[in-house]
């Protein structure tokens, strides 16, 4: 029963055309139609072989600076939860909130 229906799938698929062929009375070759083909072909290799060209000798410039600003401050956002008990003579942190008060970890914020 498979078999079967691996033949029926198979028939299907080759009968399948999504691009149907022109007739042969429709079709008319000339020299300017190969002109126009051989251009359009030659164009579309030429822009692929630039492209991949291109595509290879891409890379990436880093640049550094010092910052010299020691007077602003970075902004930090952390929201921390620790459900554990927390002996506080080990846990070290300095809390700098938006009141520019500053907080230590053993303090209530």
């Amino acid at each position: 029963m498979r078999r079967l229906n691996r033949r029926k799938t198979l028939s299907l698929v080759k009968e399948l055309d999504a691009f149907p062929k022109v007739p042969d009375s429709y079709v008319e070759t000339s020299a300017s139609g190969g002109t126009v083909s051989l251009i359009a072909f030659t164009t579309m290799a030429l822009l692929t072989i630039m492209e991949f060209s291109v595509y290879q000798d891409t890379w990436m410039k880093y640049e550094y600076e010092v910052d010299k600003d020691f007077s602003s401050k970075l902004r930090i956002n952390i929201d921390i939860t620790v459900a554990m008990k927390c002996h506080c003579e080990y846990a070290f942190a300095t809390v700098s909130l938006s009141t520019q008060r500053r907080l230590s970890a053993h303090e209530e914020i």
